[in-house]
């Protein structure tokens, strides 16, 4: 203990030595001080001594209370670790602190559609399902279609709180689709194709059968659907996540170490979705994966169950089953099924559900769920199970089948039907539904339109996108043409039809012959397509991909042709009264004719004119695309079948 600069502390002595030199003293036991510069009187040493022993006494309890408060602190310490370790315990597992707080946050990560082009909008880039759908070249289109006078009326606004968690990383949170495709519509808003992929799906939870679902619990996430956690956040599971991380840090060790996966279904989900060619590259991406699978479970509120339901139905719908030649890509259980077994969805559900019909034999039923498991084990790695490692897959099924039974999943008569039962893959994909090439000519026009005007690779990526388009086709008048184009084959309808004869058909096989009818209706400043037909049972179009080529013996022929038919027709006006020629008009099949009109009667409406099958055309100048010479036409009417 030091009390100045000049005095140091010395050793204890049971008494003082008079008449010794000062600094020789034996060290018993009291503790002394003296000053080591000059020598000391006795009666001063005493007084020192005495006033070292005073504040010896005193300084005594204070250590005392020092230990006494570096125990409680220790206690302390401990008591609020136990406690942090409970509640982060507590917390992990009920998700109930982070539901309030994430819900709170990401309840303002919205989005509104306005009218104009969008300055507050981010487009995804790399996922599957952006790709797939169109997203990811949502500014390519724009561009394209600008290009051609083409103007954005609606567009999305993402809110600042959505657009910073994107740029932050994180990926666009919404409500996402199971099912997208192309759709045309024609002028008056009737569809004229429709496509669906994936082409089978569950429409919500409720249509699962309850044995897929527990299926599926028992292979990716047994705590998913706990009625008694209604806020536990599905996207992160901390049992899965720590073996994970410790077996990472171990194969720094030891390379041959494996800790498995830490991912639950909400983040595979955002993996074969939006993560750049569907797989994780790295940390920095997984923890993209849980931030946004998180703040979309939430979306809704604290309360997941809805959540979690709607996860479990989308893994089975958009999980990836690799691809089949022919086929192209396998999304989803429905289509995996059909696809890779040949079983229909529809049957597969029957069988499955909680009560199956009386119909269902029971080897079908164990068919069928082994099928189905198989699929959920093979998205592990599809390409592999499902072509070359089919015998490794049936193995892995079937072990499978016993845990499942032995954790009471499945009862044992359906496990040993589905272990008797084998994984008979089919040797070809399903073709894809017959149709007439000559009914689907405007259809397949406007696809072909459509992929050159937005630059898609081919009509299959096409097909696939989350895009709705309105073509100026009439789908009554077509369907109507094509009609027609088909009897056209047939020997005695062109003979009802007085095709047949002098500079017509001889005895030529009708069907030899390819027609094309191209119609289009004025407008105010255009001209629209409303039949685009011809009678080639073909993929080929006649009209958008033939170029006719007429010698001049040909074209003298053509014309001479077309000058006999407007001679014939000049003068059935004057001789034919007016009723004949409305009732002419009002026919609906008849071989075709010609009048000249000094007026043309104006119809009462665009598709009167087209049901009527009467085409008028007053005088109007037209100018082509590479001429901006006006070319006059004549007024005509042409009454024709």
């Amino acid at each position: 203990m030091r009390l100045n600069s000049h005095f140091n502390v010395a050793r204890a002595c049971l008494d003082f030595i008079d008449g010794a030199l000062p600094n020789q003293k034996k060290c018993i036991g009291k503790l002394v001080v003296t000053e080591l510069t000059a020598p000391q009187a006795p009666s001063s040493r005493r007084r020192i001594a005495a006033d070292a022993q005073r504040r010896l006494a005193a300084t005594g309890p204070n250590r005392a209370t020092g230990r006494f408060d570096r125990v409680a602190f220790g206690l302390a310490l401990a008591a609020t670790l136990v406690l942090l370790g409970w509640v982060a315990a507590y917390e992990a597992d009920t998700s109930s602190l982070q539901s309030l707080f994430i819900s709170r946050a990401v309840k303002d990560m919205t989005f509104t559609v306005e009218p104009g082009p969008s300055a507050a909008i981010r487009f995804p880039e790399a996922g599957p399902y952006d790709r797939r759908l169109g997203y990811a070249q949502l500014p390519s289109f724009i561009n394209r279609l600008s290009a051609r006078h083409f103007v954005v009326e609606r567009q999305a606004r993402q809110s600042p709180l959505l657009g910073r968690f994107i740029d932050a990383g994180g990926y666009a949170v919404y409500h996402e689709k199971a099912q997208a495709g192309l759709v045309l519509r024609d002028r008056a808003g009737t569809p004229l194709e429709t496509a669906r992929y994936p082409s089978a799906a569950y429409p919500g939870f409720a249509a699962v059968p309850p044995l897929v679902a527990h299926t599926l619990r028992f292979i990716e996430d047994r705590d998913l659907l706990d009625p008694g956690r209604p806020n536990r956040n599905p996207a992160v599971e901390w049992r899965r996540l720590g073996v994970a991380a410790l077996g990472r840090a171990g194969k720094y060790i030891d390379p041959s170490l494996g800790g498995g996966g830490g991912s639950t279904l909400a983040t595979q989900i955002e993996k074969f979705r939006h993560s750049p060619g569907g797989r994780t590259e790295g940390l920095v991406e997984k923890l993209r994966q849980m931030s946004t699978a998180t703040a979309r479970t939430y979306l809704d509120g604290p309360e997941t169950l809805a959540a979690q339901q709607l996860i479990l139905t989308t893994y089975l719908n958009s999980t990836p089953l690799g691809s089949r030649p022919g086929y192209g890509e396998v999304i989803g259980l429905g289509d995996g099924l059909l696809a890779w077994y040949g079983t229909d969805f529809a049957e597969a559900n029957r069988a499955l559900a909680a009560r199956p019909p009386a119909g269902v034999a029971l080897e079908r039923r164990g068919e069928i769920y082994k099928q189905a498991l198989s699929l959920l084990i093979a998205q592990r790695r599809p390409s592999y199970y499902l072509n070359a490692g089919r015998g490794a897959l049936q193995s892995l099924t079937n072990s499978y089948l016993r845990r499942l039974g032995a954790a009471g999943v499945i009862g044992p008569v359906l496990r040993d039907a589905a272990l008797k039962a084998d994984l008979r893959f089919r040797s070809a994909p399903p073709s894809p539904p017959a149709s007439s090439f000559v009914e689907r000519k405007a259809v397949d026009a406007v696809r072909t339109e459509l992929m050159t005007t937005l630059g898609a690779a081919n009509l299959y990526s096409l097909d696939r996108m989350d895009l709705a388009a309105d073509a100026t086709i009439d789908a009554a008048a077509q369907e109507r043409v094509a009609g027609v184009l088909v009897r056209l084959k047939d020997r005695d309808a062109v003979k009802s039809l007085g095709l047949v004869g002098d500079k017509l058909l001889g005895g030529a096989d009708p069907a030899e012959v390819a027609y094309s009818v191209v119609l289009y209706e004025r407008g105010a400043d255009r001209n629209y397509v409303r039949v685009h037909a011809d009678s080639l049972d073909q993929p080929f179009d006649i009209n958008s991909g033939a170029k006719l080529i007429l010698g001049s013996t040909a074209k003298l022929r053509t014309l001479a042709t077309y000058l006999g038919v407007i001679a014939e027709g000049a003068g059935r006006p004057s001789i034919s009264p007016a009723p004949a020629i409305a009732r002419c008009s009002r026919c609906s099949m008849r071989p075709c004719s010609a009048a000249i009109r000094g007026a043309p009667r104006k119809p009462s409406s665009p598709a009167a004119a087209l049901t009527s099958s009467t085409i008028s055309s007053a005088p109007r100048t037209i100018r082509t695309r590479r001429s901006r010479k006006p070319l006059r036409i004549p007024s005509t009417s042409l009454l024709c079948g």
